[in-house]
């Protein structure tokens, strides 16, 4: 029996999506059994292909796009290989996370040869329709070791509640580096399943670039997304394989008043959703 196993991923959220589970979801198709190590909450991701999922929290480092730094990879594999007892042989393939192309510019469609396979990455749509009680989402970028002047201010995002005039709009991300404004519903930390769900049922997921904006695309969810002009060939085509409706736009940056990304939304509600 071939055996995949892949991991750990210790990397940020949005490059897990983009940068690694779309290529060992295709990969897997290799084997006869694919093994994942990853976070406990990226549990779902896996879920269609996996057979067996063993979670890991990465000891230290410091998370910043691919790699967390300073993590050893060998000695944290090591660590889940003592743990749960997993057996090698000469059937057993193991993919420590690298980088697989030339990430975020390399193009979803474009194939990659990991040892002697060719493949493309394979991407589903997570979520499914059902009534989750909000029309909106909020990712309130609010992080304070990784450019922390790049989080939009409170002041723009009470505005943006007031403009869009709902009080449906709920909060995603972690407590940890995300926010909550007053008169929104706190659904930081919820269980990536139920995560899925809220975004696929929303009309509209709104934040500067993130993980959580990525996952927006994944769940096949309208969202509006600022950010440094270097960014908008990764929402619009090389990290959306879905076609998902996305409104980019690096006029200001990270930094757009509220009146003018709410204007951005009207324009983009009435020519695309």
């Amino acid at each position: 029996m071939k055996k995949l196993i892949a991991g750990p991923w210790v990397g940020e959220f949005g490059w897990e999506l983009f940068a690694w589970q779309g290529y060992v979801r295709a990969l897997s198709r290799k084997f006869d059994h694919t093994t994942i190590i990853s976070r406990p909450k990226s549990k779902p991701l896996y879920e269609d292909f996996c057979d067996t999922f063993y979670d890991h929290m990465p000891s230290g480092g410091i998370v910043d796009s691919f790699f967390m730094h300073g993590v050893d990879f060998g000695k944290d594999f090591k660590k889940v290989a003592i743990a749960n007892n997993i057996k090698f042989d000469s059937d057993t393939t193991l993919l420590i996370p690298r980088r697989i192309g030339l990430p975020p510019f390399t193009h979803h469609t474009q194939p990659v040869i990991i040892g002697n396979h060719t493949i493309k990455p394979e991407y589903k749509i997570y979520g499914s329709k059902a009534d989750t009680g909000y029309d909106y989402v909020f990712h309130i970028r609010n992080r304070k070791s990784v450019r922390p002047e790049d989080n939009w201010s409170v002041q723009n995002w009470n505005k943006l509640r007031d403009l869009l005039g709902s009080d449906k709009i709920a909060c995603i991300g972690t407590e940890a580096e995300s926010g909550l404004i007053e008169g929104t519903h706190d659904m930081r930390d919820i269980e990536l399943q139920k995560l899925f769900e809220l975004l696929y049922n929303a009309k509209c997921a709104f934040g500067s670039s993130s993980g959580p904006m990525h996952l927006a695309s994944l769940c096949n969810t309208p969202h509006i997304v600022w950010s440094i002009p270097n960014n908008k060939v990764r929402y619009e085509e090389n990290w959306n394989p879905h076609d998902t409706n996305v409104c980019f736009f690096s006029d200001y940056n990270w930094h757009p008043d509220a009146s003018f990304v709410h204007e951005k939304y009207l324009k983009f509600k009435e020519n695309c959703l």
